[in-house]
């Protein structure tokens, strides 16, 4: 299958007007169940693109990548379909290469190493759409949470709510790593974390989106 085409039929899903009505989150759903998903899911055009793979055999990592972008468009259906319209063509404004949009969003699902990334991802453009992040925004918080520890997220929340919040070094580290901490120098002597713009944007407009 081209890859432009899944590409493409990515955006054409997020757009897709079937998409609120969609009533099963993929990621939820039994590896062995994939094989025999019927209804209204394969309407999406990026799920019917993928089925195609299923009459010719795919391996478990294609099935874990179809669960992942189960969950990215699960966590987008309560978009209604003129703001997810309207997030597309915000999409390929910014961008100016839609594809080059489709591509990204599959190459970060693809390398997620856990399902609560694509739900973070999905909230992430949710929080683009309305404009409380810019798209560099977006593409640097997506750049952090492909390089996420995903079991830091309760730490990095504390510490956004509370900034005297201690945290183990190698959080801070693969905080710092992911672009959302930086260090500050203290009035004596020593650095002492902090969270930066990115990370604020990121805290308060993402991930507290999704505790909502």
């Amino acid at each position: 299958m081209e890859q432009e085409e899944i590409n493409g039929a990515l955006l054409n899903s997020i757009k897709s007007p079937e998409l609120e009505a969609l009533t099963t989150d993929l990621s939820e759903i039994a590896i062995d169940q994939i094989l025999d998903i019927e209804g209204l899911a394969k309407e999406l055009p990026i799920v019917g693109s993928l089925a195609k793979l299923i009459k010719i055999g795919i391996s478990v990592k294609d099935i874990l990548f179809i669960k992942k972008l189960g969950c990215f468009l699960w966590h987008l259906k309560d978009v209604p379909y003129e703001k997810r319209i309207e997030l597309i063509d915000k999409l390929e404004k910014d961008s100016n290469y839609s594809t080059d949009v489709g591509k990204k969003i599959m190459l970060l699902l693809d390398r997620a190493d856990d399902f609560e990334k694509p739900k973070i991802m999905a909230n992430a453009l949710k929080a683009y759409l309305f404009n409380e992040i810019t798209y560099s925004q977006l593409q640097r918080i997506n750049y952090g949470v492909d390089h996420l520890f995903i079991g830091d997220i309760n730490e990095f929340i504390s510490f956004y709510h509370n900034p005297t919040h201690e945290m183990d070094e190698c959080i801070h580290q693969n905080l710092q790593l992911c672009g959302f901490v930086e260090l500050t120098q203290l009035a004596g002597s020593g650095t002492r974390p902090k969270i930066n713009e990115l990370g604020k944007g990121f805290a308060g407009k993402v991930l507290l989106r999704i505790k909502k």
